[in-house]
């Protein structure tokens, strides 16, 4: 398992879980943004200093910033 700021761009990979040591209020916003079980997500870019990452998940395209996506564990 690896975690969504170390897959490659354009890979696709599968969301396992959100990390048991995120803060609540984190894990519920993801979960309220589509990070659930077994979605599929796919990193589009990452910024120039890689402190945002833009994410494609269920048809949408969003900007998560890289301590947030350092929460969230794939498969890939």
């Amino acid at each position: 398992m690896e975690k969504l700021t170390s897959i490659k761009r354009g890979k696709y990979s599968q969301i396992e879980k959100i990390s048991d040591d995120a803060p609540l209020k984190i894990k519920r916003r993801l979960l309220e943004l589509g990070f659930t079980k077994g979605e599929k997500a796919r990193v589009v870019r990452k910024s120039l200093l890689s402190h945002a990452y833009l994410v494609e998940i269920r048809g949408y395209t969003l900007s998560v910033r890289k301590d947030i996506a350092g929460y969230v564990i794939v498969v890939p």
